[in-house]
């Protein structure tokens, strides 16, 4: 008996025009639309990107665009049963709009979300830290918030420390500050807040501090030690793995890859001009077979073990990925998790199977989500 067709809606930022001669819109990660929307007419899914600019509120209509003949058509579309949020916004505003735009659709249809919303960095951290298998795996954590703190914490860590944005993406803005222990210049190296690298020295704290200030001026920071998670080579690398529930909505390791950054740079991430290499290779690379295989193993169990504790605390999610750092000593470090994740580190792994595996779990997921609803109504507003 064939499965009925449910229908996945991906709500995403507004659409850019392409560059084609012929203009034609397209959704915001185009790529990523492409490969679930394939994926969908296997999977007996319709799937459909939208943003809140394509709903019309006073007709009640939503429009969408549809993946027809390798080309986007944008053309009315039936509210969705399940919505895949990959939404990333320019402003409070933007997300304001693109929320009411998701409730108004759950009043003419309820629909449930593929994935939940994780909270601010620190927040995460102190969830994950309440666990106390995952506690020493994370990184000391405060929210920055004086220079005093600042020069105490890099007097105190003989490496420096790290200052990320709390809420920020793809390594923009995090920098490395340390003493020189030779000169007693302040060095910082790190990426600018439109990703470029950057090295700056300071002969002292006076100079430092107008600089620290107006950097992380209006933006909320979070303070770290910082960890040399690099390989033999000098490089940084973490390892990223990829979370997902199933058919039956179990949580399954889909998949782990190494990211591997530039010797200048302060994070492995792609968007930094990083590489990826399978987590094995780059493992086995840098502390030997044995420790590799067993790495790897623990970065699965780890990654179980912090999705469960993630939504515990912040409700049902769908798919999580977590970067782990590794010392040269092979020490593991939890990073960062993320319910958002980017499919780069999948299509240049070199490894179409798994990639493809994490498209397919997504529709399966849907499906299973669809079909909860239907027997047991009541779930449909639970994250």
């Amino acid at each position: 008996m064939p499965q009925r067709t449910i229908v996945l809606g991906i709500a995403a930022a507004p659409p850019r025009q392409t560059s084609s001669a012929s203009g034609a819109a397209m959704p915001v990660e185009p790529l990523l639309c492409r490969e679930i929307s394939l994926a969908g007419k296997r999977e007996g899914v319709e799937v459909f990107a939208f943003s809140a600019a394509d709903f019309d509120a006073a007709a009640g209509r939503l429009y969408g665009y549809c993946l027809e003949k390798d080309r986007w058509i944008r053309r009315e579309v039936p509210c969705p049963d399940v919505i895949y949020d990959r939404r990333f916004f320019a402003s409070r505003r933007d997300r304001a709009r693109s929320d009411e735009v998701l409730s108004r659709l759950t009043e003419l249809k309820p629909h449930r979300l593929l994935n939940g919303k994780l909270p601010s960095k620190l927040t995460v951290y102190n969830a994950l830290s309440g666990d106390p298998v995952l506690q020493p795996l994370l990184p000391p954590t405060a929210s920055y918030s004086a220079w005093k703190q600042l020069a105490a914490a890099a007097e105190r860590y003989s490496r420096g420390i790290v200052l990320k944005p709390a809420a920020g993406m793809q390594g923009r803005g995090i920098m490395h500050v340390r003493r020189d222990p030779l000169t007693s210049d302040w060095v910082v190296r790190g990426r600018s807040k439109g990703n470029q690298p950057f090295v700056r020295r300071f002969r002292s704290s006076n100079e430092l501090l107008p600089w620290i200030t107006a950097f992380t001026k209006q933006s909320a920071f979070l303070l770290q030690p910082y960890l040399q998670l690099t390989g033999c080579n000098g490089k940084p690398y973490d390892v990223r793995s990829l979370m997902q529930k199933d058919a039956g909505g179990r949580w399954r390791c889909t998949g782990t890859s190494a990211r591997e950054g530039d010797a200048r740079s302060v994070t492995s991430n792609l968007h930094g001009g990083g590489c990826v290499r399978p987590a094995l290779e780059a493992l086995t690379a840098n502390l030997g077979r044995s420790t590799a295989e067993r790495l790897l193993s623990r970065i699965h169990t780890i990654s179980g073990q912090a999705a469960t504790q993630l939504e515990r605390n912040f409700g049902r999610f769908g798919e999580l990925a977590f970067d782990f750092g590794i010392e040269p000593n092979g020490k593991l470090w939890l990073l960062e998790a993320n319910a958002k994740p980017g499919r780069d580190c999948w299509r240049r792994a070199n490894n179409p199977e798994l990639h493809q595996l994490s498209i397919d779990r997504l529709l399966q997921y849907a499906r299973y989500l669809a079909n909860a609803y239907r027997t047991t109504p009541a779930l449909a507003f639970t994250k």
